[in-house]
């Protein structure tokens, strides 16, 4: 005789920042909402700067003797990323906004392929729900 196991918690799939997702629902501060009924956008509000590194100043200031080699060091550039993705998620005439710190274009492209894929399991639950 075996007894039946009760159902676990079902696993987040994705997570960005305070919204995670299961295969059915989509959890947020704000409520949980079926995860067919979302829509997701995003708004980028990032900032990228280019500027001399410090490593080069130091660099010409050590190589003046050699005038035009030490110049060179002054085309090195370095990008800094900084800002954060506003993510609006709405559904049933309610709306949740989630500001997702970014420090780097490594941060940007993650936060953009979590989208992404919260984006797929929202078509995959529509297509599921829908047939």
């Amino acid at each position: 005789m075996t007894l039946a196991q009760p159902a676990g918690p079902t696993p987040y799939l994705v997570s960005i920042g305070n919204m995670h997702a299961t295969q059915q629902w989509l959890v947020t501060p704000g409520g949980n909402w079926p995860l067919a009924e979302v829509n997701v956008s995003t708004n980028d509000q990032t900032q990228v700067t280019t500027h001399t590194p410090a490593w080069a100043i130091v660099m010409v200031v050590l190589f003046i003797w050699f005038f035009l080699l030490s110049l060179l060091f002054l085309l090195a550039r370095e990008s800094r990323v900084q800002g954060f993705i506003s993510i609006t998620v709405q559904a049933n005439g309610q709306a949740y906004v989630e500001n997702v710190p970014v420090w780097s274009a490594q941060d940007r492209a993650e936060v953009y392929n979590r989208v992404a894929y919260l984006q797929g399991l929202i078509g995959q639950e529509r297509a599921r729900t829908a047939s």
